[in-house]
């Protein structure tokens, strides 16, 4: 690699919550005077998060030894004057307390930064490689874990006690954090690459997984990943992949990178098998992203400006043939059981259905809106918006089943996967927004069906046809529980947090009644109701038609609504396999499963009842 264009020295002080940032760039050839910036979002994160709210005290000197005129331009860049020296030294400092996968969390334990969050860079210089010189706290024996070179697991500090990392360019050192604190390291291999995973934070003990059992089974769906992509030899798109997975109470999300993943899940994680193959899909998603994401993108996220936002219609391919593949990905390794692949679909079926959104904003509106929808909830989005990661991934799986059946097995989405890949991705090419026709090529097909209704307009994916093709059947009924001994399945329309109310169904019985998110539930005909069950069982023993009066708290101010109570939706919802198949049946699914069809036995229930009231 040539000499740095940008070089960063990076001194973490974790009681103060802050990273000391030095950026050293010489001035030939740039103007005077530069613009020095910092990003206002992050990919893989579509909400503008202005970062430049953690900097201070930023200063800039000149190798002659004299401080340099520095001038706030907007909310994230700044002028540097620049004339008559060869060289700048910009100094500030950036505050992080949050810890979370797209910002920085510095603390006495560890410290996480994030690239986008930390290093402001020159636009000019955007291009150039880079350097980083990091160096912990003196005396605490952290450790690095970074997919930047230079950062391999058990790699050790210099004589200065620093770290010294490289990127080619900005876009390079931005899209791989970099972690510094005690951590339990592993290293495998898959296809003769290098992969790393740094655990840090504390586990709960007992459980039946361990970290071996978690190491065996990455290997496993990286391969699965890889093979897919390269239609039976693994084609691996790095030279080693770091996994950073942080574990604290209450936490869980990530974030893709080129070549690593920032991860968070709770200290539960290798408890239960509930929780360790919720683990397992959020590893695995991130890292199938090192293929479908972060290769495979359009020109908006291939290119962009990190100042603001990057539209694209096609946020549903990244996420939503993702959040497939993440989860089919453990059944195809042979990490999971069929059962558990089944609860997952039957899951994900049960909550898109919940969401009267979906009906009205499509997967392309979707994926354009995620700016100002999915990253921006509120109390409305229940019934404006649906979730491309939700509803993306259903109709992956449903197109995935139309095109095994349609072509009884000789194709599958995995074929579009690798035409996006080897056409696309695998070349550095964006692939176009439009990406029905690569659709179509890929498979043989016409799926202008498909794309018209579920991809352009909002109809649901015709998932319970196609599981029926493959000898399955979705049934949905009520919850056995909300019609015993005569009952009927009752509902206002309401989703609540305890008694008080986050959301309102489009349609339902509480909106007719004007119930608003906010309002708080006291009284049902008069009698208190002091807990989310309490409301529940007030409202369970009435039928449909009845009229009740509803006291709810609005602002501290108390107010009746007379409601008039409506039949529930289905909430009990199981997947049967059927007791007598057709051959082509009992085939498609042998095909798709890669075991016999169960036949007559159930293998997935979920219940939503106590998701509404």
């Amino acid at each position: 690699m040539t000499a740095a264009a940008l070089r960063y020295t990076v001194d973490v002080a974790p009681d103060e919550h802050l990273a000391h940032v030095t950026l050293r760039f010489a001035t030939a050839g740039l103007p005077s005077p530069v613009r020095l910036s910092l990003p206002a979002w992050c990919p893989g994160s579509y909400l503008v998060r202005d970062y430049a709210r953690f900097m201070r005290d930023l200063r800039a000197d000149g190798d002659d030894g004299n401080p340099r005129a520095v001038r706030k331009l907007d909310k994230a860049t700044w002028t540097i004057d620049t004339m008559g020296v060869a060289e700048v030294t910009v100094r500030y400092a950036i505050y992080g307390h949050d810890l979370s996968v797209r910002t920085n969390h510095i603390t006495t334990s560890h410290a996480f930064l994030h690239g986008p969050a930390t290093f402001a860079y020159v636009e000019e210089l955007r291009a150039q490689p880079v350097s980083v010189s990091v160096r912990p706290p003196d005396g605490r024996g952290w450790r690095l874990a970074t997919g930047l070179e230079g950062g391999a697991l058990g790699t050790l500090a210099g004589s200065d006690g620093a770290w010294q990392l490289s990127a080619p360019d900005v876009d390079a050192l931005f899209d791989a954090p970099i972690h510094l604190g005690p951590v339990e390291e592993r290293s495998f291999e898959v296809a003769g690459v290098p992969f790393e995973l740094a655990i840090w934070g504390e586990r709960v003990g007992g459980g039946v997984f361990t970290v071996d059992q978690l190491v065996t089974d990455l290997g496993a769906i990286a391969l699965d990943h890889a093979r897919r992509a390269g239609g039976g030899d693994p084609d691996l798109p790095f030279a080693r992949y770091t996994f950073l997975l942080m574990l604290s109470h209450d936490s869980y999300g990530g974030l893709e990178h080129r070549a690593s993943s920032a991860n968070l899940h709770t200290p539960q994680c290798l408890g239960t098998r509930k929780s360790y193959e919720g683990l397992i899909e959020l590893l695995s998603h991130e890292l199938f992203h090192a293929w479908n994401g972060k290769r495979i993108a359009p020109a908006a996220l291939l290119a962009f400006d990190y100042t603001r936002e990057a539209y694209t219609r096609c946020l549903w391919v990244m996420e939503g043939l993702t959040s497939h593949y993440d989860r089919w990905a453990l059944r195809s390794a042979g990490v999971i059981t069929t059962k558990s692949f089944a609860d997952k679909v039957v899951d994900d079926w049960t909550r898109l259905m919940a969401v009267p959104g979906r009906q009205r904003h499509s997967l392309e509106d979707s994926s354009f809106d995620a700016w100002i929808k999915l990253y921006k909830p509120d109390e409305s989005n229940l019934n404006t918006t649906v979730s491309y990661y939700l509803k993306g991934g259903m109709c992956a799986l449903a197109l995935d089943l139309e095109i095994r059946r349609r072509t009884e097995g000789e194709r599958s989405l995995d074929d579009v996967l690798r035409a996006l890949w080897q056409g696309f991705g695998k070349l550095g090419v964006p692939h176009p927004e439009d990406v029905e026709p690569i659709f179509a090529a890929a498979t043989g097909l016409d799926v202008s069906e498909f794309f018209r209704r579920c991809v352009r307009g909002t109809e649901d994916p015709a998932l319970v046809d196609e599981l029926a093709g493959h000898g399955l059947v979705l049934k949905s009924t009520h919850d056995p529980a909300q019609v015993a001994d005569g009952a009927v399945a009752v509902w206002l329309g309401v989703s609540t947090s305890g008694v008080r109310v986050t959301g309102v169904h489009d349609g339902s019985p509480a909106a007719a009644a004007g119930l608003s998110p906010g309002d708080e539930l006291c009284a049902v005909d008069g009698l208190r109701v002091a807990t989310e069950n309490e409301a529940r069982a007030a409202i369970a023993a009435r039928y449909p038609g009845d009229k009740l009066e509803l006291a709810v708290f609005r602002r501290h101010r108390l107010l009746s609504l007379a409601v008039e109570v409506g039949v529930a939706p289905l909430t009990r919802h199981e997947l049967v396999a059927v007791a007598e198949p057709s051959p082509a049946q009992a085939a498609r699914y042998q095909a798709w499963m890669g075991e016999p069809l169960p036949a007559g036995q159930s293998l997935a229930t979920v219940t939503t009842t106590s998701r509404t009231i």
